[in-house]
C-alpha cells in the first residue's frame, strides 16, 4: 500500500509546479434535459476536491437551458469553467471531441450529463491510472455494472465503504464512456473518439480497442463510485434500436465480433502455484482478444476467481467468468453447465482431454459450438490478431 505522501504525489499536479494547475479537465456533454444536468453539476462540484478545469459542451440545446449553462462559474476545486456551445446536436462523439480539443490537462475524464458522484471518486481513478503505466482509460464503479446501494442504505454510504478497496482495480475489455478517465498520452498517440460513429453508441468500445493496440488496458477502479442514471436521453430516441444495431455492425466490422470460450478443467487448483498463474496467463490472453471466457472447474474453498488472480500477483479481468464445480464429478459437471446454456451460446469449447471431447462432439446439435484442443485454440487464437493501430480517426 502506497502511503499518503505517495498518494498526494500521485494525485496532486506537481508536473506543473502550480498547485491550482488542473490536473484533469472534465468534459461534460449536455443536451436538453436541466432535470438531469442540473444535480450532475451541483454533485460534480461538491463532491470533486482536485484542482480541475470543466468544459461543459453544449450540443444544441434550446435557448433556455443554454442560458443556464452561461452561468456556471468555476468553484471550490473546480478552478475554470468554459462552455462550449453548438449550434446543433452533434452527436456523443463529435460533442466530446469538441471537448477533448479545447483540453490542456494531463488527465481528461468524459461525463454524462446524468451522473451523482461521492466523494473521492476522481481521486481514486487518478491514482489507479497514475500509479500503473500500462492503464490508459479507467472507469469508475458503478450501478452500471451492477454495483449498487442495498436497500436503506446511501449513496454516500455505500461509497464509503468501497473506499476500503482503494487502489484495487479490475481489467474490463473496454471501458464505457458514461464517466471516462483518460490518460493525456493516451490521446496524443490514437487520437479521441472516432467521429464515423453515427450519433451515438460503440464510439467508447472502439476507443479502447485503439488504446488496447497501442499498449493501454482499461479497467475499473474498485474504490471509487458514480452513480449513472442511465440512458435518460437516448431511450426517448425513436430510432435508438435502429441505431444501435447499425453501430454494432460498423464496430464489429472494424474489430470483429465477441466471442464466448467455453473453458472447463478437471484438475484441482493449486492458488500461489506457477502452473496456475501460466494458466490464468493463457485466460487473459483470450479475454484481451474480444472474447469472453467461461471457466468451469474445481475452485478450492474459500477462493474466487479474484483471489486466484491475486494468489499469483495478476489482477482479475471481468470477461473471464467462474463456475465452480465438484472435483469428482468435474467432466460430468461441466458438460451440464455447458449443455443447458440457451441464450448467447458458444462459439467455441476447449476440450481438456480426448474422451471428453467424443462426448461432446455427440452432442453438438445441443451445444452449437466447435470444439477445440489446445492446438486447435492457438491456432484460432492467431486468427484473432487485431488489425493495424488506427491513428487519429477524431
Amino acid at each position: 500500500m502506497n502511503s499518503p505522501e505517495t498518494l498526494q504525489r500521485l494525485t496532486h499536479p506537481v508536473h506543473t509546479g502550480n498547485r491550482n494547475q488542473p490536473l484533469c479537465d472534465l468534459i461534460l456533454l449536455s443536451w436538453n434535459h436541466l432535470e438531469q444536468t442540473q444535480p450532475c453539476l451541483e454533485s460534480l462540484f461538491q463532491c470533486t476536491k482536485l484542482p480541475t478545469r470543466l468544459v461543459i459542451v453544449d450540443n444544441g440545446s434550446e435557448p433556455p437551458v443554454r442560458e443556464v449553462l452561461r452561468q456556471v462559474r468555476p468553484a471550490g476545486a473546480i478552478k475554470d469553467v468554459t462552455l462550449v456551445q453548438l449550434e446543433q446536436n452533434e452527436g456523443f462523439p463529435r460533442g466530446m471531441n469538441q471537448g477533448i480539443r479545447a483540453s490542456r490537462a494531463p488527465y481528461v475524464c468524459l461525463l454524462n450529463n446524468d451522473l451523482r458522484f461521492t466523494t473521492g471518486w476522481l481521486r481514486e481513478m487518478i491514482y489507479v491510472a497514475a500509479t500503473h503505466p500500462t492503464i490508459g482509460v479507467v472507469n469508475p464503479t458503478s450501478n452500471t455494472f451492477g454495483n449498487r446501494p442495498g436497500r436503506g442504505i446511501s449513496l454516500d454510504t455505500y461509497a464509503e465503504r468501497r473506499r476500503s478497496l482503494h487502489g484495487r482495480y479490475t481489467e474490463v475489455g473496454m471501458c464505457i464512456g458514461f464517466c471516462m478517465l483518460i490518460k493525456r498520452e493516451v490521446m496524443d498517440r490514437i487520437g479521441g473518439l472516432n467521429e464515423e460513429v453515427e450519433r451515438i453508441f460503440f464510439e467508447d468500445e472502439d476507443f479502447c480497442m485503439r488504446a488496447q493496440q497501442a499498449g493501454y488496458q482499461s479497467v475499473v477502479a474498485a474504490g471509487s463510485y458514480v452513480f449513472h442514471a442511465e440512458h435518460q436521453t437516448v431511450s426517448k430516441m425513436p430510432e435508438r434500436e435502429a441505431l444501435f444495431a447499425r453501430n454494432r455492425r460498423w464496430c464489429e466490422e472494424r474489430w470483429g465480433k465477441r466471442l464466448r470460450l467455453a473453458w472447463p478443467r478437471f484438475e484441482p487448483i493449486v492458488p500461489g502455484s506457477d502452473e496456475l498463474r501460466d494458466w490464468l496467463l493463457s485466460l487473459l490472453k483470450w479475454a484481451r482478444r474480444r472474447t469472453m471466457v467461461y471457466v468451469y472447474c474445481p475452485i478450492p474453498s474459500g477462493m474466487t476467481g479474484e483471489t486466484l488472480f491475486q494468489s499469483v500477483g495478476l489482477v482479475p479481468h471481468a470477461d473471464i467468468h467462474w463456475f465452480h464445480i465438484p472435483h469428482r464429478m468435474a467432466p460430468w459437471a461441466a458438460a451440464a453447465w455447458i449443455l443447458r446454456r440457451r441464450k448467447k451460446p458458444f462459439n467455441f469449447i476447449l476440450a481438456p482431454t480426448a474422451g471428453w471431447a467424443r462426448m461432446m462432439a455427440a452432442l453438438r446439435r445441443v451445444h452449437r459450438a466447435q470444439l477445440l484442443d489446445l492446438n486447435q485454440a492457438q491456432t484460432v487464437y492467431g486468427q484473432r490478431q487485431p488489425r493495424p493501430l488506427a491513428m487519429n480517426p477524431g
